[in-house]
């Protein structure tokens, strides 16, 4: 089991006990779950002689139910016919909808997402006050398909206005990238022939306490960036301070749902 991102998985697999190959010989650890760090590789082993369908997931259990889940199937073994008349919930694709709104004392952003394990809609937007004659406001709507862990393709809409006009609606391609050190990379092409790149940075200094960082270049607007400190209140609120570029200093709080 290659594990290649930044989170721990404690794998384990029902029906069965298997060794955990370590270069310990006899003295190895006989286990039924066991987990893998974060970009570490473990290898097991046993001994199949328990005929059967055995499920086999991480028990983190949100990890779990997004689809880190597996079936192991034993050749000529077929299961009871309540139990195949179930089956199919196992590979059904669920929607889930979550977002985040920050409300600050110079501006507003958030994201709200509906999403499966593998296709997602996102809606986006930024409104700033501070430092600028009117409200300038800017949205973007993406449908995405996610790749991988480290690349999504996405297509969708971007719109821009002051106030409670609109200035400018273009359609959008393009894709996120995660680069190394985890950065958050974003670049799209638009149907005005104008293109948008995008890298956003997040340092953990505590448990509670993060510093972020960001910076885009569009050839329409040119330069932005944001950086800042995060505090975790609860699982649902921080306090953020922070800089634009567009509309200067502000504080305030940020809600995740």
């Amino acid at each position: 089991m290659i594990n290649r991102t930044m989170m721990h998985h404690p794998m384990h697999l029902h029906g069965h006990f298997f060794r955990v190959v370590n270069g310990q010989g006899d003295y190895a650890p006989l286990k039924h779950t066991v987990d893998v760090a974060p970009m570490s590789t473990t290898v097991i082993e046993f001994m199949a002689n328990e005929v059967g369908d055995w499920f086999f997931h991480c028990h983190l259990l949100y990890h779990m139910k997004s689809g880190m889940s597996r079936v192991v199937h034993y050749e000529g073994f077929s299961p009871d016919p309540q139990v195949a008349d179930i089956r199919p919930i196992l590979y059904r694709e669920n929607f889930y909808a979550w977002g985040r709104a920050g409300l600050f004392s110079n501006m507003t952003l958030g994201s709200l997402e509906l999403a499966t394990t593998r296709y997602s809609l996102t809606g986006d937007w930024e409104v700033g006050w501070q430092e600028v004659d009117d409200t300038e406001w800017e949205g973007t709507l993406k449908a995405e398909r996610f790749m991988n862990r480290f690349f999504t393709l996405f297509v969708g809409a971007n719109a821009e206005g002051v106030n409670s006009g609109s200035d400018t609606t273009r359609g959008v391609i393009g894709l996120h990238y995660l680069l190394p050190f985890n950065v958050e990379s974003m670049a799209w092409l638009d149907t005005d022939l104008g293109g948008r790149f995008m890298f956003e940075k997040t340092f953990e200094l505590t448990p509670r306490l993060e510093l972020f960082g960001g910076a885009q270049y569009d050839t329409h607007d040119k330069w932005e960036g944001r950086a800042g400190l995060s505090y975790t209140i609860n699982k649902n609120i921080s306090a953020v301070g922070h800089w634009h570029s567009d509309y200067g200093w502000g504080g305030g709080l940020e809600v995740r749902f």
